[in-house]
């Protein structure tokens, strides 16, 4: 059997990032994904609109349900990304933690969310690791003039 790589496409090129870039593009994002593993479930990802405070927490609203129940659970990850698909280009930032939640009268936060319905919880995501990468095709050397 033939596993695929991550990246099959050999004219672009993988870069590490610095966690100083992992927090400035997670910062460009409204939306990102919430994961946890549900014991006899499974994993749960859904998509959340976000903040970063200042101290590099991730903060987001929900009501009552999977997501705060999931967050008692405390091992969480969230994935923030973006993708040029027609260029094969983009980032993916992935930061796992732990999470908390509070109502909001304990920790007021100022979250705009998409979904409708009352979001009286602050769930509060604490990192214990931040990753990122971006791939990004080669540029191929050109003349003054742009030809190869």
């Amino acid at each position: 059997m033939n596993i695929p790589h991550d990246n099959d496409d050999p004219d672009a090129e993988l870069e590490q990032l610095p966690l100083a870039e992992c927090w400035r593009l997670v910062r460009t994002q409204t939306v990102g994904r919430f994961a946890v593993n549900r014991p006899g479930y499974g994993p749960h990802v859904v998509p959340v609109n976000f903040i970063v405070t200042e101290d590099d927490t991730i903060v987001f609203r929900t009501g009552a349900g999977t997501k705060l129940n999931a967050s008692m659970m405390r091992i969480v990850a969230m994935q923030f990304d973006e993708i040029d698909a027609s260029r094969h280009t983009g980032w993916s930032v992935l930061v796992q933690g732990t999470a908390r939640w509070l109502y909001e009268e304990q920790d007021p936060v100022e979250v705009d969310t998409w979904a409708p319905g009352p979001r009286p919880y602050v769930v509060r995501v604490t990192p214990v690791h931040v990753s990122g990468r971006r791939i990004q095709l080669h540029q191929m050397d050109t003349d003054d003039r742009g030809d190869m």
